[in-house]
């Protein structure tokens, strides 16, 4: 299994290097390969820190020294985040509830309810967006169309999701202003701290947006453009958040010039993010 594992890293250091524009060897594969390795036992480095987000060949061991790798966000995340609330932030369905009066979309939780109220759910939401209630990054996702379906089959469709651990939502539309053509919603993720006042801080704003006839806006195809938090506007190019170190000033698909694009009711986003944030300490 480890074997596997080192592996798999040295495939992906080769692949890095022809990505950057080395050229594509068994030495320069190695070379990229240990330095990886070294950043890992420093730094903290995982292999989507080194190979993906912070292109880690290239950078300077002052820049490594200094990089917020994943390690170091979860020991962060580990002294701040108060351990009573911990499974709210990883159970959809609680995080929900929290945050219910927030919430602009219509919700269901199949494990905590009746067939009658998931018949309910789907006559007035007929399309849906079914989550793995602990998942992430867009694993196990699944969309239905619902309308006009047999009784028989929306039991089966009951069970399924309760036996699966499913979390149901409408499915939503993106604003005109910034809409790209995907089949996936593209969201916004953005990173707070409630400092010692129980002030609401945010740190870090992204737009990440789906490509393809995806369904969600994690799959190897996403984009992730940064957002000004000041001024509502992406203000450099975008990242795939997979194995790319190209930057995409042009969103793939649609040709859209991303840079400047404004975000419609970014003061409400805002204004919304700090009553979540406050919610869970």
């Amino acid at each position: 299994m480890q074997h596997n594992l080192i592996y798999k890293y040295f495939k992906k250091s080769k692949a890095y290097a022809q990505a950057i524009g080395l050229e594509k060897s068994n030495l320069v594969g190695a070379k990229i390969f240990l330095d990886f390795l070294i950043c890992m036992w420093r730094y903290g480095f995982l292999p989507q820190d080194y190979f993906v987000i912070g292109n880690g060949y290239t950078l300077s061991k002052y820049e490594k020294q200094r990089f917020f790798s994943t390690k170091r966000s979860d020991w962060v995340q580990r002294q701040l985040n108060n351990p009573n609330y911990v499974h709210c932030l990883k159970n959809k369905a609680e995080a929900l509830k929290i945050r219910e009066d927030l919430v602009c979309r219509n919700w269901l939780y199949p494990r905590e309810a009746s067939l009658e109220k998931f018949v309910a759910f789907v006559a007035e939401t007929p399309t849906l967006i079914a989550k793995p209630v602990n998942g992430s990054c867009g694993h196990g996702m699944e969309k239905h169309n619902l309308k006009n379906t047999l009784p028989d089959y929306l039991s089966k469709l009951y069970n399924h999701f309760v036996e699966s651990d499913m979390l149901l939502e409408e499915c939503l539309s993106a604003h005109d202003d910034i809409y790209l053509g995907t089949t996936a919603l593209s969201t916004f993720r953005i990173f707070t701290l409630i400092d010692r006042d129980g002030n609401v801080n945010i740190l870090k704003a992204k737009y990440r947006v789906g490509t393809g006839n995806s369904i969600t806006d994690t799959d190897d195809g996403c984009v992730a453009y940064p957002i000004s938090i000041k001024y509502g506007v992406i203000e450099g190019p975008g990242i795939n958040e997979e194995l790319n170190s190209k930057l995409y000033y042009y969103h793939p698909g649609c040709n859209k010039l991303m840079v400047g694009l404004k975000i419609p009711l970014w003061d409400k986003v805002l204004e919304t993010i700090t009553k979540a944030a406050l919610r869970i300490p």
